[in-house]
């Protein structure tokens, strides 16, 4: 039987944008035959770096700002819709609940304070990883725009922040502790997991069967 199959990514923003977007940088030593509870595997790891500033506030005086455009919403012609935001994350618990018990163990291992859990973000997460799983792709780039998806659904939802990452893996084993461990032993996905300038997290879980998709987006 061939062994579980896993893959990672990570990026994190702060601060301002830069003029132009940043590529993805493959990792040296991706590939290895043993990570923990996901037993022998192959896993890809990325990382991506930028920088952002939230909307200024124009002056009283000035002429109403044009609205900047929604990061996500679809280009024309385009058969991918701005999405909805999906239902409001009511409690913690399942898959999800699993990942973000694992964040804090690993948090508070390391002698940071706990995250607290963030419906809004856990939407984000949510949709991220659904969206990845039905149209069948793995990036932090959203395929009908280009865009950074996590960052475009944040403005497009009204959620604020002013330092965000997102950890993304897939994996045909669906063990959260697996998946965690592969997180911390990624020194740019444990980066994020232990960074104390951030407050908050949201995880979104989806399956089909085949293949596992977590999603961790974490805020100030």
């Amino acid at each position: 039987m061939g062994a579980p199959l896993a893959v990672l990514a990570t990026i994190s923003i702060l601060g301002n944008r830069p003029a132009n977007p940043i590529a993805t940088r493959p990792l040296a030593g991706a590939h290895v035959t043993t990570l923990g509870s996901l037993q022998s595997g192959v896993n890809g790891l990325e990382r991506m770096a930028l920088r952002v500033t939230p909307p200024s506030t124009p002056a009283p005086t000035a002429a109403p700002a044009t609205p900047a455009p929604a990061p996500i919403a679809a280009r024309p012609g385009s058969a991918h819709p701005a999405p909805a935001p999906p239902p409001p994350v009511l409690g913690v618990g399942g898959a999800a609940g699993v990942q973000f018990s694992l964040i804090n163990q690993d948090r508070a291992a390391n002698g940071l304070a706990s995250l607290a859990y963030s419906a809004s973000l856990a939407r984000v997460a949510q949709y991220r990883a659904q969206d990845m799983l039905n149209r069948n792709y793995f990036s932090h780039y959203d395929l009908s725009t280009g865009q950074l998806a996590f960052v475009g659904l944040l403005r497009l939802w009204g959620i604020p922040y002013t330092t965000a990452g997102e950890n993304i893996a897939w994996s045909t084993n669906p063990s959260m502790a697996g998946i965690n461990t592969m997180f911390m032993n990624s020194p740019e996905h444990r980066a994020n997991i232990l960074k104390a300038a951030y407050h908050r997290v949201g995880v979104g879980v989806a399956s089909n069967g085949v293949k596992t998709m977590v999603v961790e987006v974490f805020s100030n």
